[in-house]
């Protein structure tokens, strides 16, 4: 390791916060929150499995990550020619032995947590979180990786959407309402878009590795008009969710984020050069975190203004 890394090496505890992506977690939280928030609009809400729900949708995030980066660098899709920044593991902080035991423990304290949601939630719950540990790992495990066979978008969607935000309402309320799945489409959307955002920037890049994603099969032009339908149809979807009476209309403070989805459409149609990408990128990761974040406090406005 040269010296320089050396001298500007973390600590142990700054780490293992990269490792886990710490900043990037925020996005898991917030279809938990969404979740929650349609709990509490139809008076289900359970502050105690609330917090389980949301301490084990972090830990299997994390570890999904911690799995990510280790298979990523043992399939060679993380190497020095990649755009995305640095791990710890490439580094060298962490050897590859540490950072996939550390995806086992996120996944065994989420288990843990996730007993007491079982307990109370019932089995069904069981159901979830089994489908959140196995798309964790399959993400980039194993040589059927979802990742690795154009299927990347496809479990983002699910994940975030429906799973996360269907999983927190079920373990409290402990029915399936069609409103709440409704609900969690937009969002699981905007998730999809801004991984297939990352997958265009580094389409040339996954080329060269025989990484099979969507961007690389449709290939750069109808890649593009790919992201511009997957943000058009979270907007779409959540303004017909209104419509149909599904929703409350403070949920139309998304609109807000409009401007900055057109700006995003903008920068990706006009170049196909990596670098330049990845400004896109960076805007598509915005426009997800402020649209949901404004999801949620729509939610959560209307159930404050019908007390």
């Amino acid at each position: 390791m040269p010296a320089s890394a050396k001298m500007t090496r973390p600590s142990k505890l700054q780490i293992w916060l990269r490792a886990v992506r710490s900043r990037s977690l925020i996005g898991t939280i917030i279809p938990v929150l969404l979740g929650g928030g349609f709990a509490l609009i139809d008076r289900g809400f359970e502050g105690w499995t609330f917090l389980a729900t949301l301490i084990v949708v972090i830990l299997v995030q994390a570890g999904s990550y911690l799995f990510n980066d280790y298979f990523d660098h043992h399939k060679g899709a993380d190497d020095e020619t990649s755009l995305t920044p640095a791990n710890p593991l490439r580094s060298g902080w962490l050897t590859p032995a540490q950072v996939y035991f550390g995806g086992w423990v996120c996944f065994a304290i989420a288990a843990l947590v996730g007993g007491y949601i079982v307990s109370v939630g019932g089995w069904t719950i069981l159901i979830f979180g089994a489908i959140g540990l196995l798309l964790g790992y399959l993400y980039t495990g194993t040589r059927f990786a979802l990742a690795y066979h154009g299927l990347g978008e496809l479990a983002v969607f699910v994940v975030m959407g429906p799973l996360i935000v269907v999983g927190t309402y079920y373990a409290m309320v402990k029915i399936l309402y069609g409103h709440v799945i409704l609900n969690a489409i937009p969002f699981g959307l905007l998730a999809a878009a801004a991984l297939h955002a990352k997958n265009l920037r580094d389409l040339h890049h996954d080329q060269q590795i025989g990484k099979r994603t969507l961007a690389t099969i449709l290939g750069t032009r109808k890649a593009k008009w790919e992201h511009y339908t997957l943000l058009a149809l979270s907007y779409l979807t959540m303004i017909a969710i209104w419509l149909l009476g599904y929703t409350p209309i403070t949920s139309l403070l998304t609109l807000i984020t409009l401007p900055i989805a057109w700006k995003t459409v903008q920068i990706i149609a006009k170049t196909s050069d990596p670098v330049e990408l990845n400004l896109g990128l960076g805007l598509s990761a915005l426009l997800q975190l402020l649209f949901g974040i404004l999801n949620v406090f729509g939610i959560f406005l209307y159930y404050f203004l019908q007390i």
